[in-house]
């Protein structure tokens, strides 16, 4: 109906008009009927009437179409701005000229400036202009790149400085002309930081590593060179006390220093110089037993009671060195016993966790504070006054060696806890899922 309507109105209207002429013409004024005439009248004008409601049906149509177009236009725009404006990253629009022609709501988010002050700005007026950056974006015009991506810092409205990651494309018109740019901003300050870090943290271990080297290079060479006249020395000693018995006790304490010496040399070596490894697979358990047992009579003689508790890994095998396993343990549970001079308990358990198994050691000492957790595992430091700090380093390169891992938890007050853990044979994981 909506579609005809006009026509519809205008024919019903025509067709009245002629009857009322007709009646006029005819009844009232009493002349006389032409009926080619009167035909050809009434045609003319309906079809004249036709064709212009025709018309204006087809206006009215046109007009309802485009409102209808509007409406679509406006509901897409809206579900765009939506969009666009829910989206973390900042999209923005710029003219030729480098003029901002769109921003989307994260720009005041992120940034802190306000839309409507920044439409029109220039876009560079919001990042530090640095000149490799500011060459790019022109190197990248001059050779009409499509698209790119550059990083700069961005000046919030209160003048704090992040990192932005920008992706963006340019436009040109047929005669390759630069005409705007359309792209998305995202703040990266976090993963920036990250990666400083991580390459800060790359560099100073590679530096610690550099100088471990050369220390492991030095120490080998001057327990060498120190050795050799020790031994001399020892040898000479060992005439004079002989000669000299009135003075045992004198030449008991150098005897025992040159001991302490030598230790420290062969330890010094055992860090310097990688040793043979021999991997083979080994029963866990039978592996902490042997340990346990041998420290069981130092425990004693220091008031301390070891207590074991290896259930959870009857059938755990490891495949490693036994004897660098067993340094491992034995040192752990040695500095257990000297971290508590006044005696105590010493719990050993273990347990399995997925494709590992952890053995953890814990004493009832003095504990740690951060400090010396942060500097502990690091070549001559000790928190003993007699040890030399080199017992836990070489556990460290031990368990590095094995694919294992070494975790420490300690407070002051409360104890050490040393977590071992050791990957588990292939072949008995599979036994065991099985």
């Amino acid at each position: 109906m909506g579609k005809y309507q006009a026509r519809i109105i205008s024919l019903i209207l025509a067709m009245i008009f002629i009857m009322f002429w007709d009646y006029i013409f005819y009844m009232i004024e009493r002349n006389p009927i032409n009926w080619p005439v009167d035909i050809i009248f009434t045609a003319v004008t309906l079809i004249s009437v036709w064709l212009l409601a025709y018309k204006v049906d087809n206006k009215k149509q046109l007009l309802a179409e485009l409102k209808d177009s509007e409406q679509k236009a406006k509901a897409l725009s809206d579900e765009k701005n939506r969009i666009m404006d829910n989206l973390q990253e900042i999209v923005f629009q710029t003219d030729s000229k480098g003029n901002i022609t769109y921003l989307n709501q994260a720009w005041t988010a992120i940034t802190g400036h306000s839309i409507s002050e920044c439409m029109g700005t220039m876009y560079n007026d919001y990042f530090i202009k640095e000149k490799h950056i500011i060459d790019y974006i022109i190197s990248q015009i001059k050779q009409q790149a499509p698209s790119g991506m550059f990083t700069a810092k961005y000046i919030k409205s209160d003048g704090t400085i992040f990192w932005g990651e920008v992706h963006y494309k340019l436009y040109y018109d047929h005669r390759r002309q630069f005409v705007g740019s359309l792209g998305t901003m995202s703040d990266i300050s976090e993963r920036k930081k990250a990666v400083d870090e991580l390459l800060e943290t790359n560099e100073r271990l590679a530096m610690q590593s550099q100088k471990l080297a050369i220390a492991g290079e030095l120490a080998a060479g001057i327990a060498h060179e120190v050795r050799n006249p020790l031994t001399s020395v020892s040898g000479f000693l060992q005439l004079m006390k002989a000669q000299y018995p009135e003075r045992t006790d004198y030449f008991d304490i150098i005897f025992s220093e040159i001991k302490r010496i030598d230790l420290v040399l062969g330890e010094l070596l055992l860090l310097a110089k990688p040793q043979t490894v021999n991997f083979t697979a080994h029963h866990l358990n039978h592996i902490l037993k042997q340990v346990a047992t041998l420290l069981d009579t130092n425990a004693v003689l220091s008031n301390t009671v070891i207590e074991k508790d290896f259930t959870q890994t009857e059938s755990c095998i490891v495949n490693g060195d036994e004897n660098q396993l067993k340094q491992v343990f034995i040192n752990i549970i040695k500095n257990a016993i000297e971290a508590m001079p006044d005696g105590g308990n010493i719990h050993i358990y273990t347990k399995r966790d997925e494709e590992n198994a952890v053995i953890s050691i814990q004493d009832e000492g003095n504990g740690m504070s951060k400090e010396k957790l942060e500097n502990i595992g690091k070549p001559f430091f000790s928190t003993k006054d007699q040890g030399t700090g080199l017992g836990l380093p070489i556990c460290l390169r031990i368990l590095k060696e094995h694919n294992g891992k070494l975790n420490i938890k300690s407070k002051n007050g409360e104890g050490s806890t040393f977590q071992v853990i050791l990957p588990l044979e292939a072949a008995a994981v599979q036994k065991e899922e099985k």
